[in-house]
């Protein structure tokens, strides 16, 4: 859900950035019809700045669409981390109950084990609180 709100955002903000940019051409476009009505120094300089203005928003564009991507191969391996720890943790609980009986704690050192299941429980919660941000 998280991703997927993500990507939501991602893509509003790519719109706007795309409404501006068509907002900026179609000032240019307006600007350069005034320009050819009424000569004067005035109207080609409001015109050298909009299309100066239209190149820096299409460069900024360009590199938050880049860093967008960016986040999203982050996130991915955030994921991809996250679920190898999971399996791990998994694995681990198995083998730890998989132990032969002579080789698990005796009866006198029940407290170890319950010390070793608070752990794995700390663990477990240490990992998706790791994720949430």
């Amino acid at each position: 859900q998280f991703a997927q709100r993500s990507r939501v955002r991602k893509l509003q903000y790519i719109a706007e950035l795309e409404r501006n940019v068509q907002a900026l051409q179609a000032s240019i476009s307006i600007s350069a019809e005034a320009a050819c009505e009424a000569e004067g120094s005035e109207v080609s300089a409001e015109l050298e700045f909009v299309n100066q203005q239209n190149l820096i928003l299409s460069m900024e564009n360009k590199a938050l669409k880049q860093r967008l991507e960016n986040l999203a191969q982050e996130q991915l391996i955030k994921y991809l981390e996250y679920e190898v720890l999971e399996r791990e943790i998994g694995r681990l609980r198995a083998l730890y109950q998989q132990q032969p009986q002579q080789m698990k704690p005796s009866s006198h050192r029940r407290s170890n084990s319950r010390d070793l299941d608070s752990q794995f429980a700390n663990l477990s919660m240490n990992a998706n609180s790791s994720r949430d941000p």
